[in-house]
């Protein structure tokens, strides 16, 4: 017959294994949305969304103009947070952490989830000004350190070798192509840990997308990405993991390649297949 003390340690065993079980579901995700509804005004943009990524990983957004792809990407650094009328249910974590509590530092997010946009838009300013600004504005001035992370940037972002030998060209001088990989040197100078963006080679020509494409593929070994593509053979080529939004409604989301052969839903399969969209 047990003892109340053996009672007691099987229950603290029990307790600890239950912990440790929590904590490891908890640090297997990146990000988590849970329960997401977002209204502008009276227009309901996001009905309830859930869906957890996982880290060191590429998750891409797929589904018609207007579905909420943009601004569901967007919760997750509070870009919406500027627009009118807007209004959040629901939690979005950052690892296990809710990024709209009131405590939360809206800059201080940003240095940590990073954002490009659609249409490449670097500073008027020299490329090395450009990357280093994010650096400057955090008060970093060793000169030393803010070159060195320039560099790095440069080259994580596989444009240092086509600009090395003048940083203080102009960055409007470059190439779409350039500006925009130059945009994601800017981004990683501040040493984020999940980057978005927001159909990124959209503006780009196929050779311009095929080297940003091959760059994501690199920093997903580093980051966790999160991207809004139209492309869905892009999404095919690049992403672990993919969501289709519908109407502002999460239809479907599971590894890549499954979405793409056998998907559950048969919206998906329709709007994978070109029927509608």
């Amino acid at each position: 017959m047990e003892t109340e003390t053996q009672k007691a340690k099987v229950k603290a065993v029990e307790t600890e294994s239950t912990n440790k079980q929590a904590k490891s579901d908890q640090q297997q995700f990146k990000l988590q949305a849970k329960n997401i509804d977002v209204f502008y005004g009276d227009f309901q943009a996001i009905q309830d969304i859930s869906l957890d990524i996982v880290p060191n990983s590429v998750t891409a957004f797929i589904g018609p103009s207007g579905c909420g792809k943009s601004t569901f990407l967007r919760l997750f650094n509070r870009m919406n947070d500027y627009i009118d009328d807007f209004k959040m249910n629901g939690k979005i974590l950052l690892d296990n952490q809710n990024i709209y509590t009131p405590s939360v530092r809206v800059e201080e997010l940003r240095k940590t989830v990073g954002m490009v946009f659609q249409k490449p838009n670097p500073f008027p300013k020299s490329i090395f000004e450009n990357v280093a600004y994010g650096l400057k504005i955090q008060g970093i001035t060793d000169k030393d350190f803010i070159e060195e992370r320039v560099i790095e940037s440069l080259k994580q972002a596989t444009l240092y070798s086509e600009v090395k030998d003048d940083l203080n060209k102009q960055a409007l001088a470059l190439s779409g192509g350039q500006q925009q990989r130059l945009c994601i040197a800017r981004a990683l100078a501040v040493k984020p840990s999940v980057l978005l963006m927001d159909e990124p080679t959209s503006a780009l020509d196929p050779i311009s997308t095929g080297k940003i494409e091959d760059l994501i593929h690199e920093l997903k070994k580093n980051y966790t990405i999160v991207i809004v593509t139209h492309n869905m053979q892009q999404a095919g080529r690049i992403s672990n993991r993919t969501a289709f939004l519908y109407m502002g409604k999460l239809i479907e989301y599971g590894e890549t390649e499954k979405i793409f052969t056998n998907p559950e839903k048969e919206r998906t399969q329709n709007y994978i297949t070109g029927r509608f969209g």
